[in-house]
């Protein structure tokens, strides 16, 4: 079954939205998962493509960012849609909707600001994969 976790950060800025996935990310890795980003725009790919390579010099995490047409082998990938995630066993997702592929990965991380519309945007997420019967957890930070 998949699992479901809700990471709430305390505050609205979205580089430490940003920042915070990179460290979910670099602990996914380091257990050994593969993980994809689902992100928002190809502008928020591009931020986190960069900010994967240089956000703490002791951390190496190998990625690639997706156009959607290949299958990637890296550990780490990141992207607007989830065609090339099927190597993943986590998904981040960084997007206003649920993922409708959540059979696909074993867990979803959800990152949501504190700002109003990103709780709102979290609580209809809550609600939908609570509908499918997933295990969710919730954790404020």
């Amino acid at each position: 079954m998949t699992q479901v976790n809700f990471y709430t950060l305390p505050n609205s800025e979205a580089q430490s939205r940003l920042l915070f996935v990179c460290r979910l990310t670099e602990k996914a890795y380091s257990l050994g998962h593969r993980i994809h980003i689902q992100t928002e725009s190809n502008e928020q790919s591009k931020l986190l493509d960069d900010l994967l390579w240089q956000y703490a010099p002791q951390s190496f995490i190998p990625h690639t960012t997706q156009d959607g047409s290949s299958d990637s082998r890296d550990p780490v990938s990141l992207g607007t849609n989830l065609a090339g995630a099927k190597h993943a066993d986590v998904l981040i997702n960084l997007g206003e909707q649920a993922s409708q592929a959540g059979d696909q990965f074993n867990r979803i991380n959800e990152v949501i600001s504190a700002d109003p519309e990103s709780l709102e945007q979290g609580r209809n997420r809550y609600r939908d994969y609570k509908s499918k019967n997933y295990q969710i957890e919730t954790f404020k930070l």
